[in-house]
């Protein structure tokens, strides 16, 4: 009887062995088809906000290339007359300045449609225009934390970096009750990770709880992080306001 005691028990042993083996190709499979959907959605994400940039950017260039160009002749045209009609000049001055401020507000709409200074002078001086035109027209005081110098980011980074800081601070001027912010810019010497914090004391919010208001502009930032490779995290309690930090890791463009 011994003997069929043992061979149950190498039964047993056997059975067992044969679940865990099952079980652990079970959670290994389910773990790679996990992977694979989250890295298909990443790809995913970063081919629709490349679209959406490019959409932008094409709008960018129609309202600058063509628009601000008509905008452009007519006021020639109407300064022309102005100069030649007295009678018409105080009228046809009002009309001059009219389609000044036209092409203000048309600059203005195309700059934030597509950043074209990240591409052209870098993210940080992106980063100081975007913080000068708060001042200009929040009113918000933008405090800039920069380093004197970022190596060339890869455009996809730059463009989300810029664009998590722009609704940012957005966010501050809607929800946070207060008139200054900062924006700093550190990249980590031991990685070479670069850090975008975005931060106020304003009233701040309960970071656990849903808030309609602005649920959109926080799942924006956090897909523009992701989209670009980077992770996003907010930092946030009642009166004790906002921290929003991005990070890109292995994001120099070669």
């Amino acid at each position: 009887m011994p003997g069929s005691n043992l061979t149950l028990l190498s039964l047993f042993v056997a059975g067992a062995l044969s679940v865990a083996i099952i079980l652990t190709a079970f959670v290994a499979a389910l773990l790679i088809s996990q992977r694979r959907r989250l890295a298909q959605e990443q790809v995913h994400a970063q081919r629709l906000l490349a679209a959406q940039e490019e959409e932008r950017s094409r709008v960018a260039r129609e309202l600058h290339d063509d628009a601000l160009q008509r905008i452009a002749m007519i006021r020639n045209n109407v300064d022309e007359v102005a100069r030649v009609s007295p009678d018409a000049r105080h009228r046809l001055g009002g009309v001059s300045d009219e389609l000044e401020d036209l092409s203000t507000v048309l600059r203005t709409a195309a700059r934030h449609l597509h950043p074209s200074v990240v591409e052209k002078a870098g993210l940080v001086r992106a980063l100081q225009e975007l913080s000068e035109e708060f001042g200009r027209t929040g009113p918000l005081d933008v405090r800039v934390v920069l380093p004197p110098s970022v190596p060339p980011v890869r455009p996809e980074i730059g463009v989300a970096a810029y664009r998590i800081a722009q609704e940012a601070l957005r966010n501050v001027v809607r929800h946070a009750g207060v008139g200054a912010a900062e924006v700093s810019l550190e990249v980590d010497g031991a990685t070479g990770a670069l850090r975008l914090g975005v931060s106020d004391a304003g009233r701040g919010f309960d970071s656990g709880a849903s808030r309609p208001e602005d649920g959109l502009g926080l799942i924006a930032m956090r897909q523009r992080a992701e989209g670009a490779g980077g992770r996003l995290a907010v930092r946030s309690a009642a009166g004790g306001g906002t921290v929003v930090t991005a990070v890109f890791a292995r994001g120099w463009a070669s």
